[in-house]
């Protein structure tokens, strides 16, 4: 029960990354601050390249960080990133790639993944300094 939340975040994840592979965002247009388009992002957040293999032993070495974390203290922001980070990886296991589709004006192209990841984050911090 304590990793529903995690598998939630996972599979909302894969889904919109499916959709989003199959085009259907293509037909939604909101002009003015977000747009969606499908961008095959290989490096890590920014576009950073890095060799994949590198990026892959640090993913699982996050993963299996996280998941220590997770059992000990069950904090919902690290369910976020713990969710987030099992998304992103899927993508780089199975496609050599993270699928990222969705665009803010004047910022970079993100997923679902990413954003839980980045308020899980934002969570954690708060945490910290509480």
């Amino acid at each position: 029960m304590k990793y529903l939340l995690v598998l939630l975040i996972f599979l909302l994840d894969r889904i919109t990354k499916e959709l989003a592979e199959r085009g259907y965002f293509n037909r939604l247009n909101i002009d003015f601050f977000l747009n969606f388009y499908l961008t095959h992002n290989y490096g890590v957040a920014f576009g950073i390249d890095i060799a994949r293999k590198i990026i892959l032993i640090f993913n699982f070495l996050a993963l299996i960080v996280l998941v220590l974390l997770y059992r000990k203290f069950g904090f919902i922001g690290l369910a976020f990133i713990l969710g987030g980070l099992l998304g992103n990886l899927y993508d780089r296991v199975f496609y050599g790639y993270v699928i990222d589709f969705i665009h803010l004006r004047n910022f970079f192209v993100f997923n679902l993944a990413d954003l839980f990841i980045s308020l899980g984050g934002v969570l954690v911090f708060f945490k910290l300094i509480k």
